[in-house]
């Protein structure tokens, strides 16, 4: 015959085959949400620094490809000395400039002499810089040529500046941190 002791020793050893007890199982859903949380804010967090980085990437490459059409189409003399670049494809919120130079790569005023920056501000945006004529016909840019009168000529050398960022409502540019500038210096085609 079976003992008391052992029935109940049985019978806590069938109970126990049973399942989990609620603790048990609520110790085991609290684990799971803990980790579910951890790992969803870490995916998160990885998927947003990939787009942003996507972001950067296709900004840059954009900004290198007008470069390039630029360049090739100033290979030309005649686009090179009116600063046009005809049918370039420039999506919204790119710029695309050029700061005219002289032979040293010194940055040049309208009037063809050397630009100087204003000793008591600072903080002033740079060298004189002139959009580039991106019409199908190529038409001459505002500063294509420096100086005046019998002294007109075109400069040696030009830095063109390609950069990218949102336009604003006043049609200026406003850089942010997914932004990219490139500047590439342009000597003039002899033909």
């Amino acid at each position: 015959m079976v003992s008391q002791d052992e029935s109940r020793l049985h019978r806590q050893l069938q109970e126990r085959e049973q399942g989990l007890t609620i603790i048990e199982l609520l110790v085991a859903i609290a684990l799971l949400g803990i980790l579910t949380a951890v790992l969803t804010a870490t995916l998160t967090g990885s998927l947003s620094l990939n787009r942003q980085s996507q972001k950067q990437l296709d900004t840059t490459t954009q900004v290198q490809a007008i470069v390039e059409n630029v360049r090739a189409a100033w290979k030309t003399q005649s686009n090179y000395d009116s600063a046009c670049a005809p049918s370039v494809p420039v999506p919204t919120g790119y710029s695309v400039r050029f700061i005219n130079l002289n032979s040293r790569a010194a940055p040049l005023n309208a009037n063809g002499t050397l630009w100087q920056a204003p000793n008591p501000n600072p903080t002033n945006a740079g060298p004189p810089s002139n959009p580039v004529s991106l019409q199908a016909a190529c038409t001459a840019a505002t500063g294509a040529s420096v100086g005046s009168g019998t002294a007109l000529s075109v400069p040696a050398l030009r830095r063109l500046v390609v950069q990218s960022g949102t336009a604003a409502a006043d049609g200026s540019q406003v850089i942010g941190p997914q932004d990219f500038s490139l500047t590439l210096d342009v000597l003039r085609p002899q033909e």
